[in-house]
């Protein structure tokens, strides 16, 4: 159980900050925490262990995040095409483009919110909790399989479930247009260059630095990112800008797993404030929303701190 407890911990992290600290679940709906672990954890767990697997890294999570966006939102619950999803947004409508078949705001969206959120972050959160096994696999042979069911188990529930609830089934022609799509992101995924080591001429910011600087871009492109040409715009230019500065620090010597971890506490700071003004699709408002929200909150601080005492005790000089 002790060797099991880094899956079982990413398991049902991945749908507590992508629901709960976002504010699309409330509190009183948390039973249905176990029903989305399916589909998040799940997902989660299979793309860092095919990429703890194969010596890839970090950038590879982000691409096979951005492909579990499109599996989810794309073919699952099919969010993307449906004009009707919600009550309280329309992702299609709004600067729609033709040739997608889906709106440029909420394209986006789904992609930022799902592979960065959903995916990369409760994947350094956890691996920064257990720092001596950050790079191993945690699924063996039986977990592995097991994982597997329960991914597939997740996309049957979340894609039928969605089906009878809004009696919506996207066009042939988008749903294979996104298929081909998440087929190019896993490609581009394990062809992308493996990490090595930093470059000697260039030297690594400080953990905080790099952890402001994540709060203030994820913080910005949540603010600017509205349902208009000119929100898609300006977070897009966050985007490419946060996306050029890691790549720049990234590849400098002294970058370690302490700035990993800074990376993602910045934009678990920024999903824990976003989750103040978010309406949930689950679960009431009101009261014990808000009170929902604090308890969320405050259980991401803890656990930021402990994942930073950790890592410090770590790389602690001897």
């Amino acid at each position: 159980m002790r060797r099991a407890l880094p899956a079982i911990g990413l398991f049902f992290l991945a749908p507590a900050v992508g629901e709960l600290l976002l504010g699309a679940t409330s509190l009183d709906a948390i039973a249905l925490l176990p029903v989305m672990a399916l589909l998040y954890g799940g997902g989660a767990l299979l793309i860092r262990e095919s990429v703890r697997r194969t010596g890839r890294g970090w950038w590879s999570i982000l691409l096979l995040g951005a492909a579990y966006a499109l599996v989810e939102e794309g073919l699952l619950d099919q969010m993307l095409f449906n004009t009707h999803y919600s009550d309280h947004y329309d992702m299609v409508s709004v600067t729609y483009v033709p040739f997608l078949g889906t709106g440029a705001y909420g394209l986006l969206s789904t992609l930022a919110v799902h592979a960065v959120w959903s995916i990369t972050v409760p994947i350094a959160l956890v691996e920064a909790l257990v720092p001596s096994r950050a790079r191993e696999p945690w699924l063996g042979g039986l977990g592995l399989p097991v994982v597997v069911a329960l991914f597939l188990l997740g996309t049957v529930v979340v894609g039928w479930g969605t089906y009878e609830e809004q009696h919506f089934m996207a066009s042939a022609s988008r749903l294979i247009g996104t298929s081909l799509a998440i087929v190019g992101l896993i490609v581009a995924a394990f062809r992308i260059r493996r990490p090595g080591p930093g470059r000697a001429g260039r030297t690594a910011p400080r953990p905080l630095v790099a952890g402001v600087a994540s709060l203030a871009l994820t913080a910005a492109f949540m603010a600017v990112l509205q349902p208009n040409w000119w929100g898609v715009v300006c977070a897009l230019s966050i985007a490419a800008t946060a996306v050029a500065l890691g790549v720049h620090w990234s590849r400098a010597h002294g970058w370690d797993r302490r700035h990993v971890l800074a990376l993602a506490a910045g934009a678990t700071l920024t999903y824990a404030g976003v989750g103040f003004t978010q309406p949930p699709d689950s679960g009431s408002s009101g009261p014990v929303n808000l009170v929902g929200h604090i308890v969320f909150a405050a259980g991401a601080v803890a656990l930021l701190w402990v994942a930073a005492r950790l890592s410090s005790r770590c790389y602690a000089p001897r």
